[in-house]
């Protein structure tokens, strides 16, 4: 008869939480448990050649010009190698990692679009996808019906009850596919002489395609008449072969690309879409001249001269080295600059410009050869406008040149000439400045003509005065170059940052040697070489400036406007000493916006050969001296896992065998004195204890408990090795065990209910003891297992030890097992963060919303008018400086979004 179950006892209700432990207990919800950033979207070990070292967690200092020398001679030795191949192979070259003619002609389109493309379907939401259409759709479909003439009068009735009812979000008509291509042909083929310059190279030649790139082109038309830059970009080239060589500057580093002479063009190819006869191939080669011929008929950038290619070649090198064309859509002018010439661009509002004498000084210099700047302008205004006094607003303009003239009459001004780079009008005649100074105003005299040698016409090219630029324009973009004169040092790292904002104890120390001009850069990665790959969180800098015995800042530097995060900087004058940069980053979250983790698994699987080019360019861009690994994190910590269950493992299996080695010493004494008590003792006795024995033992064996302590006779002490299955063998053919064993089966039936409930309360007693006793103190002999599944070794020698596996590959899948439950999780620590209530029990309705977990990569990049400056990470003040937080007077701590 079963013992009574007693029912669990009741868990005793929580007392209610105060509102400080509500709010405690949000914010502790509210961060991850465990932050950190993806650092490497594939693992080491698949590329690990093609990763640049990164062990260099110190910095050094270099001669700013000693990288673009060694970048330069790398592109030169490409292209050279490049030519010897196509004179081996007798064909031209054909890039692999840039396959535009490829990639078009399988519809992949890698080379025009990125990794996420918002107008093709989503198949996440099949529902949406089955019974929404896009308004987009219904507009094509209309076109369609009209250019095919089956309405009579143009005219369809249309429920506009169901129309409503299935067309998509709003969103949808601004996700239409972008205009593609219609062909892809070599430059010999689309131009009768193609020529890669034409009277050298210039700003006027500049003239804007498909791409939304107006902010780069801004930015060449700003360099293209020094010809120094422009060599510098432009290193090598065979137009025989088809190579191009291109040298940019990304993250404080030069790097260089090659390219094959490939173009998009506008119209498909003769016939490509209804079979048309002409046997003489004259119908072909006229619509060849007309629509697929020179500079015009190229689909992206192209030169103003009918056979330059220059132009539509840069392009495409910068496009290859961000990862396609889309990647180019949308920037700022002072960016572009610092990627093509690796200077450091100062963002001044026109309307807070406080020396103005100093400031124009910078521009007239601009023009020249030896320039220590260049300058680019963007215009903006309030509201929704798009256009002022014929200026097309939130768009780039590059300035030409800057200079102070006289008139006929004695007065001076001070005139700029600027270019956009659409290099005409738009339809609608905007584009170009239509107050003084513009073309066909009443300032142009024909002394100022001739002085200025300016040309009335629709190129782009207008002037204005000094004046007008600064209240027109609202941004300015002032570069300044670098030369071999200056001494460049760098060091990157990653910090995390709280949603609440404040300087933190993670810090950069400067070791100046010399007095002299100092340019201090802090910036993040340049994520336009993976967008699609940036994450949730925008970053949003500021640090302080100061010296290091000391609490007064020197400067206080931030973003003149939110919408160019990548980097901040100053310009300052400082004597010999130490001094500290101290961050303030500020974190904003769009959870719309997919995780990287999501884009990765959806990449995997719709579009592998992208990701491999994204994801490549990522880790690349985290493989930086300085910067916390955490595959490598990952990966140590896994080990340390795994080095611990061995070590447990090898304790465990050495406790047991030691367990056994006694047990077997006890069995061994026992049986001696055994045999002692049995040689003096009566015969008859002897038997009467042995069936006490052996019936007390087998009742105990028809509860689940352990077998008797009482060992065979023939037990030796390597018998305790042996394995399970042998031990039951032997039992099985053993005729003498068979019967003892079916005799106890029949003495334990037969017992009665006082031994049981005897045996119920020693065994309660037994386990309370065995709870409070230490773990050190020896086990008693005669302790049941209080597990009944579970044959305890102390109690019967003969067991052997359970067996441990000690597989590693085994302990690696059943690690990477949970590593993977843990990443298809939404949360990385399953809290919820839906609501600030205290309910326990959570709001069903509301979106689970993942903690906070915001990781900054930060690099600080000083430049020097000196080689004796140094760089490197400041002391923590603490543990976790990562989220370490330091309020400063007229600066205290705020909330980020």
């Amino acid at each position: 008869m079963e013992p009574p179950q007693i029912p669990p006892p009741r868990p005793k209700p929580k007392p209610p939480l105060s509102p400080q432990a509500l709010v405690s207990k949000f914010w502790s919800r509210y961060h991850a448990k465990a932050p950190g950033k993806v650092t490497s979207i594939f693992p080491h070990s698949l590329y690990e050649p093609h990763l640049p070292d990164s062990d260099a967690s110190q910095s050094r200092a270099r001669n700013a010009a000693h990288g673009y020398e060694q970048a330069r001679s790398e592109c030169r030795a490409r292209v050279r190698a490049i030519v010897a191949e196509c004179e081996r192979t007798n064909s031209k070259f054909s890039d692999p990692d840039f396959d535009i003619e490829t990639d078009f002609s399988i519809r992949a389109d890698n080379c025009l679009y990125g990794l996420v493309r918002d107008w093709e379907d989503n198949d996440d939401d099949e529902s949406k996808r089955d019974t929404k259409v896009r308004a987009w759709q219904v507009k094509m479909s209309l076109d369609t019906l009209k250019d095919s003439g089956v309405l009579g009068n143009d005219r369809l009735e249309i429920d506009v009850g169901n129309l409503r009812k299935y067309l998509g979000s709003d969103d949808d008509y601004y996700n239409m596919p972008p205009p593609r291509p219609g062909s892809v042909h070599r430059l010999p083929w689309i131009f009768e002489s193609p020529r890669f310059t034409v009277d050298g190279f210039s700003g006027t030649d500049i003239k804007q395609g498909a791409s939304g790139d107006c902010w780069w082109l801004a930015a060449l038309a700003t360099i293209a008449h020094r010809k120094d830059l422009m060599n510098k970009i432009c290193v090598e080239r065979d137009e025989e072969c088809g190579v191009y060589g291109f040298v940019f500057h990304r993250d404080g580093e030069w790097i260089s690309t090659v390219v094959d002479d490939n173009m998009y063009l506008k119209e498909k190819d003769f016939g490509q879409d209804s079979d048309v006869y002409d046997s003489t191939g004259k119908k072909a080669r006229l619509y060849k001249k007309q629509k697929q011929n020179g500079s015009e008929a190229l689909f992206f950038a192209k030169c103003d001269d009918a056979n330059e290619t220059w132009l539509p070649l840069l392009e495409k090198a910068f496009a290859k080295v961000h990862g396609d064309y889309k990647a180019l859509d949308g920037g700022w002018a002072g960016t572009a600059v610092e990627d093509l010439t690796g200077g450091v661009t100062t963002v001044v509002a026109g309307n807070r410009v406080l020396r103005k004498e100093r400031l124009w000084r910078e521009m007239v210099g601009s023009g020249g050869e030896d320039g220590e700047f260049v300058f680019g302008l963007s215009a903006a205004g309030p509201g929704i406008d798009s256009r002022r006094n014929g200026l097309v607003l939130r768009h780039a303009y590059s300035i030409h040149k800057a200079t102070e003239v006289e008139n006929e009459e004695g007065i001076k001004f001070r005139l700029v000439k600027i270019r956009n780079p659409w290099g005409q009008r738009s339809e609608s005649g905007l584009g170009e400045w239509h107050g003084p100074w513009s073309d066909g105003s009443k300032e142009w005299t024909p002394y100022m003509i001739q002085k200025l040698r300016h040309e009335f016409g629709d190129d782009g090219i207008f002037w204005m005065s000094y004046d007008d630029v600064l209240e027109h324009f609202k941004w300015i973009y002032r570069t300044r170059l670098f030369d071999q004169r200056w001494t460049v040092v760098q060091q990157w790292t990653s910090i995390g940052v709280s949603w609440l904002t404040g300087y933190l104890k993670k810090r950069f120390i400067i070791e100046v040697k010399e007095e002299g001009m100092v340019v201090i850069v802090l910036s993040q990665l340049d994520d336009r070489y993976f967008r699609d790959l940036k994450g949730q969180y925008d970053f949003t800098l500021q640090f302080l400036l100061k010296s290091i015995n000391s609490t007064t800042p020197i400067c206080h530097v931030k973003s003149v406007h939110t919408w160019d995060r990548r980097s901040i900087n100053c310009e300052i004058n400082l004597e010999p000493g130490t001094y500290e940069v101290v961050p303030n980053i500020t974190a904003e979250r769009d959870e719309d916006i997919p995780t990287v983790e999501k884009i990765v698994k959806a990449g995997a699987d719709r579009n592998p050969q992208k990701l491999r080019q994204v994801g490549l360019q990522y880790d690349l861009a985290h493989a930086k001296g300085g910067v916390l690994d955490e595959d490598d994190e990952l990966q140590k910590k896994r080990a340390e896992e795994k080095k611990k269950r061995h070590k447990k493992k090898k304790a465990q299996r050495a406790n047991q065998a030691e367990q056994v080695m006694l047990r077997l010493e006890e069995a061994m004494l026992q049986m001696r004195k055994e045999m002692l008590r049995g040689s003096s003792g009566d015969g008859e006795t002897k038997d009467k204890e042995e069936s006490t024995n052996d019936k007390k033992s087998n009742d105990k064996d028809s509860k689940g408990d352990v077998t008797s302590s009482k060992p065979p006779p023939s037990l030796l002490p390597d018998d305790s090795f042996k394995t399970a299955a042998e031990a039951q063998t032997k039992g099985e053919n053993n005729p003498k065990s068979k019967l003892e064993s079916e005799s106890s089966t029949l003495e334990s039936t037969n017992k009665n209910e006082e031994d049981k409930k005897e045996e119920l309360e020693a065994s309660s007693s037994t386990s309370q003891a065995l709870v409070t006793e230490s773990k050190n103190s020896p086990p008693e002999k005669n302790a049941p297992n209080l597990n009944p599944d579970v044959r305890d070794v102390r109690d019967d020698p003969s067991t052997p030890p359970p067996e441990i596996k000690n597989d590693p590959e085994e302990d690696s899948s059943d690690h990477d097992s949970d590593s993977d439950s843990d990443l298809d999780s939404d949360s990385d620590d399953g809290s919820d963060i839906s609501s600030f209530s205290g309910d326990r029990s959570g709001s069903p309705g509301l979106k689970k919303k993942k903690p906070w977990n915001a990781v900054c990569v930060l690099g600080l990049r000083v430049y020097a008018g000196h080689p004796n400056v140094k760089v490197r990470l400041g002391e923590q003040n603490s543990k976790d400086a990562r989220s370490g937080l330091v309020t400063t007077e007229g600066n205290p701590v705020g909330p980020t979004s």
